[in-house]
């Protein structure tokens, strides 16, 4: 059965003869205390471990986001913009999927925290819950740059595409009118001859 702070507030022990309390409630009742106090410290520490795995993921995503930007191609290169579209579909499915996992994780792990610290003393209540706020601040930190990082990229990429896209449209435009008038001198030059 898990202590409350109620229970800590309102236990009290039985006394014997002596007028001392009776020891042996008082050594079972700090054993039940010992032993939900070493319950939160591993799971403390498993959380710990979590957020160093985490962390590990959210740089690889980093590194994995950079790779792919030092490997933008050539604006002649063929196929530059179906390829350009497929590597923003895959930074984007990327991006989400580690948010979505760190969400998850970091609310999986709010919960818990949040459950567990309602059972314990005031003291060990504290302690856990700014440790799993810290964590789940951070993971979300992460995660929010991370998203930032890469909509920011995505935002680039599109202004560029757009860019090249009216340059395109502006050439075949002068270049038709450039052909129209050729065309239209050759046909003045035919009837003077």
């Amino acid at each position: 059965m898990a202590i409350s702070v109620k229970d800590i507030q309102e236990k009290e022990f039985g006394t014997q003869a002596s007028g001392g309390y009776n020891i042996e409630q008082v050594d079972d009742f700090l054993d039940e205390i010992a032993e939900q106090m070493a319950a939160l410290v591993r799971e403390n520490l498993e959380l710990n471990r979590q957020i160093k795995t985490l962390e590990g993921e959210v740089q690889l995503a980093r590194s994995q986001a950079e790779a792919a930007e030092a490997k933008t191609p050539d604006y002649n290169e063929k196929n530059y913009f179906a390829n350009l579209q497929n590597a923003m579909r895959e930074s984007l499915i990327g991006a989400q999927r580690i948010a979505d996992e760190t969400m998850e994780e970091a609310n999986r792990k709010a919960q818990k925290t949040v459950g567990d610290a309602q059972v314990q003393a005031d003291q060990i209540t504290v302690t856990a819950r700014e440790k799993a706020d810290a964590m789940l601040r951070q993971a979300q930190q992460e995660a929010d740059q991370l998203t930032a990082d890469v909509k920011g990229r995505m935002e680039t990429l599109q202004t560029r595409y757009e860019a090249l896209k009216a340059s395109a449209t502006s050439f075949k435009a002068d270049f038709s009118r450039i052909l129209e008038q050729q065309q239209a001198a050759l046909r003045e030059s035919n009837g003077l001859f």
